[in-house]
């Protein structure tokens, strides 16, 4: 046999040995690594022993080229912690295809910055899973080299009794860097990576993919700017200048003890203010919970002593809570005084926001303490009080919140790392407060303007403020009482017991503020039973107790709220469906509800009405919508059925009178600054009268029409300054200037006699007074000449509303007999107002 057939008969044995390799063979395959060769013969040239063939590497190309040990994985582990897995590739025997890759990888190969730089900062429950995978991978590839190992030649295992060798560290594998404290994980937070920082209220939280986060993918950058700053910049002098930490304390202490005296010159009195803050601690913070009552009082008594100086921010917290209950504050000693449209009390509580609002916009957003954000919220709850730049509403309640959530306010400071020693346990609780403050406010101007609430889509896990008094803590406190049952009512009850509803309350803002084709009537029914359910589990306090007792609780307030937020999205959730009705009698049911609910509001806020307390007529616009949402129910039942809206159509009339009734208190201390609100009340009311037969299409329209013009007579009488005049008064004033003077005969306005003194009406000095001019208005004459009643009525309720009004001409002959004669100089615009610009007869036509 020639050498070469030889030479390829003993290849051809050789590779058959190949392929049936021992066990031990393959399991030290397996533990090696995968660099060495393997006796295999080749065919040579003839005289030279055969060479070796080598094995396929078993490590990937990348580890071979760096020299480290792979543990084969694909991509490997060295190849994942260096950024480049793409690279991670393996060689093949001829003939065999690459294993394939996972999905996803090729995305690095176009874009290298979508593959990790650092393992320690992937965070992400599926790369922790495959990390873990490849762990126990090595750990199986390791117990099968030991078991390899143990394996005798004859087939039996050695029993080592000497311990196993201790596992050196490998040093290619740098230990994870210790994150900064504000930069660690939560406990409670699901591993969850944010930024937060600072101390009290001076503290910031951004989310995980902030650029403050940054600089923890670059794991020796910190060390490496120290010793930068060590060996270059302090030779040089250049760091040796640092911040002088106490004496900048010191002088931001001491700017902000400072007075403002522009604040101080528009405090009123003493026994003014000390009303006015009472009217607001007994009420207002019933429901939202901004101030902690016995610190106040504390810094309120020092703010009275003469000797000490007032700080400008305790100035501009006390005029921001008087501007709250400026226009609820009754002064029984003289009837309300006007400026045009509008009360003094509330031209007085406008000028106030306006000085707060201005101090406030001109303080650092750095260095601010809790009494700012008390103010931010107060300015806010002054303007929904007193009707202030109502379209602002929910832009407004949005910077608030952006505001809290910069703070980290929506984050459980027992959640935060660090929080526990950075913040005080006083402050622990106001920071609860204060967000559960912010929350509310941002669900009822979205309520009100139908729009979504910014907290919707926010992850948030602050708790709720403990069901506790104010004097059961303290700045100087180390730990928090626990929260009392919920049973037991204290002033924080109602943001206690506003957590449990929040969740549905989420939902239903989500469904109502989406598209209208996701809501669909199974929704609406079970929507309905969870606040239904919501509703009976609200606890049943002692609603017996008086309002007007100092000191005593007072949970009817926040009992009323409590229902009344809730019962609140019923109506938006059936109203697609009342008109429905006719086609299937399945909708029957969402009349029912939406009426149910409208009716058992108004039943609400006239309990608290009959109680004095006027804190929800001010807060919301229930008034309104409540007076439209039953006219609209009832106006879709046809004239004659027997169903329960239309057998209650009497009752429905005494609940739109006390949704009037208190809409014209609102006006009578407010002033008519929102003027079509009351006009389409006024309106609504003739037009279910029409409906339901009770008068006729005119006669109604009449009665609405006085109603809606005793109101502004009677702010015409509390005219604190002359009302003015239209140029063509002026003409028709200087022509009777010229006359001779005629002796001035008594006329009896429509709330009798003016009285004399500050309570009259003012003498304008530069012509004649306004009874003067009102002589050329009256809208009677008598047939003895002397001057008629203008517009009154006999309604007890509301000074009178006549069922038959003064311009409509009377059927019956004795009573066009007794008929005055109208005066042929009356004219509405005489009064200093144009009530075709209140009644919005323009503003309604697109309706």
């Amino acid at each position: 046999m020639s050498p070469s057939i030889s030479g390829s008969v003993k290849t051809d044995h050789h590779l058959g040995n190949d392929n049936d390799s021992s066990p031990a063979t393959d399991a030290h395959s397996l533990a090696g690594d995968g660099d060495d060769d393997d006796a295999d013969d080749k065919p040579g040239e003839p005289g030279q022993p055969p060479r070796k063939r080598q094995r396929v590497r078993l490590s990937c190309l990348e580890c071979r080229r760096r020299k480290l040990s792979c543990d084969r994985g694909y991509p490997c582990e060295r190849c994942l912690k260096s950024g480049t897995p793409d690279r991670c590739t393996y060689e093949s025997r001829p003939g065999l295809a690459q294993p394939p890759k996972p999905a996803g990888l090729p995305l690095s190969q176009y874009d290298g910055r979508l593959s990790l730089s650092n393992d320690s900062l992937v965070r992400k429950d599926g790369v922790r899973d495959f990390d873990r995978l490849r762990r126990l991978e090595m750990e199986v590839a390791s117990l099968k080299n030991l078991l390899a190992k143990s394996v005798g030649s004859d087939g039996s295992i050695t029993l080592h009794d000497s311990p196993a060798a201790p596992q050196r560290p490998d040093p290619d594998l740098a230990p994870e860097p210790k994150l900064p404290e504000f930069m660690q994980y939560g406990h409670d937070a699901d591993n969850e990576m944010r930024f937060f920082r600072g101390k009290e209220f001076r503290t910031r939280y951004f989310g995980p993919h902030n650029a403050s986060m940054a600089f923890s993918q670059l794991t020796g950058l910190s060390p490496f700017m120290k010793e930068t700053a060590e060996e270059w910049l302090k030779p040089l002098h250049v760091a040796a200048r640092t911040k002088d930490k106490p004496g900048r304390k010191a002088e931001l202490q001491a700017k902000y003890l400072l007075a403002d005296h522009e604040l101080e010159a528009v405090l009123p009195s003493k026994i003014e203010t000390d009303i006015l803050v009472s009217v607001y601690l007994d009420q207002f913070e019933q429901l939202h919970r901004i101030i902690h009552i016995p610190s106040f009082k504390r810094e309120y008594e020092k703010f009275w002593i003469p000797t000490e100086v007032r700080p400008a921010a305790m100035t501009a917290l006390v005029l921001s809570m008087m501007s709250v209950s400026s226009c609820m504050h009754s002064n029984t000693s003289s009837p309300p005084k006007f400026h045009g449209l509008v009360s003094s009390a509330h031209k007085t509580a406008e000028k106030w926001i306006v000085l707060c609002e201005e101090w406030f916009r001109k303080q650092s957003h750095k260095h601010r303490r809790l009494i700012h954000y008390q103010i931010a919220l107060l300015i806010y709850l002054a303007k929904r009080v007193n009707n202030i730049k109502k379209k602002r509403y929910w832009t407004h309640a949005g910077l608030l919140t952006r505001e809290g959530i910069s703070l980290g306010l929506h984050r459980d400071p027992d959640v935060m790392v660090g929080a526990s020693r950075n913040i005080s346990i006083f402050n622990h609780e106001m920071r609860r407060r204060l967000w559960a403050t912010i929350q509310e406010f941002d669900f009822q101007a979205a309520f009100d303007n139908g729009l979504p609430t910014i907290i919707s889509t926010l992850h948030m896990d602050a708790k709720p403020p403990r069901n506790i008094n104010d004097d059961e803590f303290d700045e100087d406190s180390t730990e928090l009482p626990d929260s009392r049952p919920i049973t037991e009512y204290t002033a924080a009850s109602f943001q206690h017991l506003c957590r449990q509803s929040l969740p549905l309350r989420l939902e239903v803002s989500r469904l109502l503020a989406g598209p209208p084709d996701n809501l669909d009537y199974e929704q609406v029914i079970r929507y309905t039973n969870e606040i239904t359910q919501e509703i009976d589990a609200l606890p049943s306090w002692d609603t017996s107790a008086s309002m007007d007792a100092d000191g005593s609780p007072k949970p009817l307030l926040a009992y009323t709220l409590l229902h009344v937020q809730l019962r609140q999205y019923i109506m938006p959730l059936h109203q697609p469906f009342l008109r429905m009705r006719k086609v299937n009698s399945k909708y029957q049911f969402s009349e029912v509800m939406f009426y149910n609910a409208a009716r058992d509001m108004v039943l609400l806020h006239d309990k608290l009405t009959e109680c004095g307390v006027r804190t929800l007529n001010f807060l919301r616009e229930d008034a309104l919508t409540l007076a439209l949402n039953l006219t609209s129910v009832t106006m879709l039942q046809p004239r004659g059925s027997t169903n329960m809206i239309m057998v209650n159509s009497q009752h429905t009339l005494k609940l739109l009178d006390k949704c009037l009734q208190m809409k014209e208190d609102r006006i009578l201390r407010c002033g008519n600054n929102e003027p079509w609100g009351y006009s389409i009340m006024c309106a609504s009311y003739g037009l279910l009268e029409t409906h339901l037969g009770i008068k006729d299409s005119q006669t109604a329209k009449s009665s609405s029409a006085e109603r809606f013009i005793n109101l502004h007579y009677r702010l015409l009488a509390g005219q604190e300054t002359p009302v003015h005049i239209h140029p063509q008064q002026q003409q028709q004033q200087q022509q009777q200037q010229q006359q001779p003077q005629q002796p001035h005969q008594q006329m009896i306005g429509p709330h009798g006699p003016p009285p004399n003194g500050a309570g009259g009406l003012q003498l304008r000095p530069e012509g004649p007074s306004l009874l003067d001019r009102a002589k050329s208005i009256t809208s009677f004459i008598n047939a003895g000449g002397q001057l008629g009643v203008p517009v009154q009525g006999s309604n007890a309720n509301m000074n009178g509303l006549t069922s038959a009004p003064w311009w409509l001409a009377a059927t019956d002959p004795a009573l066009q007999a007794a008929q005055p004669n109208l005066n042929p100089d009356f004219s509405i615009d005489m009064l200093g107002m144009n009530l075709n610009d209140l009644w919005a007869v323009d503003s309604w036509e697109a309706f």
